[in-house]
């Protein structure tokens, strides 16, 4: 543990008692703000590496497959309204 009368070559007087205990409390701020500063950096890289990372072959064709699955629905949806249309259009011969 820091002894506050050990600070005696920052140069207060013997009655700096509060003086000293300040300094002590700002140098253990500055280091928690440090730490910190740290943490945010950290954070910052992993997001960093977390969007350039490719995503897995897996994952790609299981998308492409829901993609594949949509678009044959909506063909199908398509057709069934240009069949329905042309029946039940008065241009219809």
């Amino acid at each position: 543990m820091v002894n506050p009368d050990s600070l005696d070559f920052i140069g207060f007087e013997e009655g700096g008692q509060a003086a000293k205990i300040d300094v002590i409390g700002s140098v253990i701020t500055i280091i928690g703000e440090s730490i910190s500063t740290y943490a945010a950096v950290l954070a910052i890289e992993e997001e960093k590496n977390e969007r350039n990372k490719e995503p897995e072959t897996e994952d790609l064709i299981k998308e492409l497959k829901a993609m594949k699955d949509q678009i044959q629905y909506l063909t199908a949806e398509i057709q069934s309204l240009k069949n329905h249309q042309n029946k039940d259009s008065p241009w219809r011969l």
